[in-house]
């Protein structure tokens, strides 16, 4: 039998049928894959590609000798390469003032020895960025800053202060605007002493013009003496910090001798662009609290004296906020 030709309304409404079955279809589809696409753009997709650590110093010095040491742990577990790029320049200030304009999408982040930036901030105040922008990803290790003196001087810190509120002592100065000089200018407020300032680039030279008695005294980051002390060149008088540091448990702290000074450690670690996802954070984080539990690791650090110090993301941001009245406070000083 020939089939009845099909009205017009008949072939429309077919039509009609068939359109909403496809988008239907089509619909269904495209509800089943969304969780892979957004799987795709969420964070079980970061890292693709290689992660670059700027480090805002020097090749060979603390800041770089530190993250070249994480970096390949970093790498086991992220999945990707850690690349270390160079960008050393006026205390970092170059570096920071860049990367405050660096896509946040976790790619590239940025070393810090906190609170370094913070105090370049109320140092120059045209200064393009502001450190408690960035994203706060881990911090590894802490520094306390040890008061040291030549072996054949001084024998215990109350004989020192004794010494500097009779007469006026030359003192090795770290780093001009660094964390070291800022708390080298705390306790020498604090103690109500004078000090004839030499300044110099980092601990090293001071450290070296202290061993050849070109100095009375020098204040520097623990682990940078402990070589000449071990050698018996110089004597640590007084870890300015709230713990002892374990590389010397028989250094004293201020309140072990009745003393109340400022303590401002020196964190390493790396920050991300502001605005980056907490997602991306998270897996950067935890990449890095996994890096300094490996053994290989932990063994690299006890050979190069370093504390590991472990800080989070939120415990770091703490941190950062929390030094900000601080500096400020002596803000003045660090520009004597």
């Amino acid at each position: 039998m020939i089939p009845a030709p099909r009205t017009l309304a008949a072939v429309v409404t077919q039509g009609l049928v068939r359109r909403r079955f496809l988008g239907t279809a089509l619909g269904g589809a495209l509800t089943l894959a969304a969780p892979g696409l957004t799987r795709a753009a969420g964070p079980s997709s970061f890292p693709r590609k290689p992660v670059k650590i700027i480090v805002t110093a020097d090749a060979g010095g603390g800041e770089d000798t530190e993250a070249r040491g994480i970096a390949p742990y970093v790498q086991k577990h992220l999945g990707v390469n850690v690349m270390i790029e160079n960008q050393p320049g006026a205390g970092g200030k170059i570096a920071f003032e860049k990367f405050q304009r660096t896509e946040p999408d976790g790619y590239t982040l940025i070393t810090y020895t906190f609170p370094k930036s913070i105090i370049i901030e109320y140092l120059d105040k045209a200064t393009r960025y502001r450190t408690r922008d960035f994203t706060p990803v881990y911090a590894w290790s802490r520094s306390n800053q040890l008061l040291l003196v030549h072996a054949d001087a001084w024998k215990t810190f109350d004989e020192f202060v004794k010494a500097a509120r009779a007469k006026t002592l030359a003192g090795g100065l770290s780093g001009r605007g660094s964390t070291t000089h800022l708390v080298g200018l705390l306790a020498v407020e604090e103690l109500g002493i004078k000090v004839n300032w030499v300044p110099y680039e980092g601990s090293p030279g001071a450290i070296a013009a202290l061993a050849g008695k070109h100095l009375d005294f020098t204040i520097a980051l623990a682990n940078s003496g402990v070589p000449l002390i071990r050698a018996g060149k110089l004597r640590p008088l007084l870890l300015l910090g709230d713990a002892r540091d374990p590389y010397l448990p028989d250094v004293p702290i201020p309140k072990d001798l009745g003393y109340t000074l400022t303590s401002l450690p020196a964190l390493r670690g790396v920050e991300a662009p502001p605005h980056t996802p907490p997602a991306v954070v998270k897996v950067l984080e935890d990449a890095f609290a996994k890096a300094v539990t490996e053994p290989a690791y932990v063994e690299w650090a006890k050979k190069r004296l370093m504390v590991i110090h472990p800080l989070g993301a939120g415990d770091f941001a703490t941190a950062v906020r929390e030094a900000y009245p601080k500096v400020e406070k002596f803000q003045a000083m660090l520009k004597e």
